[in-house]
């Protein structure tokens, strides 16, 4: 086994993880919100924080650094292919969308959600936070396929 096949392997691996985690967290999500079960949302929310910490977050270095490494060992220049370079430009605008807005979301969500139990807080607050989420997860999730896509039919 050569090189660029152990780097094809490892970038292949992180694309099922990254895009798997993506797809999961919608479902998560989904799933949770529709009990309407506060500890279920909790225990959700928390798992998606565990996921993009030990899943996504490793998962986007991973492709990041396997597939410059591979297009520099194969002098593929990435800049210069339109496919390629549109490719990268989806994959970093996921990555603006995920850190600038769906995390921080994520992240009010969760306190939200500690706090319904407690306080009686506007479940409905909460639900208008998650239609804000999907929106921006649909984008995400569009760019991160369409990276994928660009990046293989080429």
């Amino acid at each position: 086994m050569n090189v660029h096949n152990v780097l094809k392997l490892l970038h292949l691996i992180a694309v099922v993880v990254f895009l798997g985690d993506i797809v999961v967290t919608a479902v998560w999500r989904l799933l949770a919100d529709r009990t309407r079960e506060p500890r279920v949302i909790v225990y959700a929310l928390r798992l998606v924080q565990f996921t993009d910490k030990y899943l996504l977050v490793p998962s986007v270095f991973a492709l990041a650094a396997t597939g410059m490494l591979r297009a520099h060992l194969q002098d593929i220049p990435l800049w210069t292919n339109p496919a390629l370079a549109a490719g990268q430009v989806c994959f970093m605008l996921c990555g603006i969308v995920w850190s600038q807005t769906l995390r921080p979301i994520q992240a009010r969500q969760l306190a939200m959600a500690e706090a319904l139990g407690d306080t009686g807080a506007s479940f409905d607050d909460y639900l208008q936070l998650t239609q804000k989420w999907f929106r921006w997860g649909i984008l995400a999730m569009a760019l991160a396929f369409g990276s994928m896509a660009l990046m293989v039919l080429h």
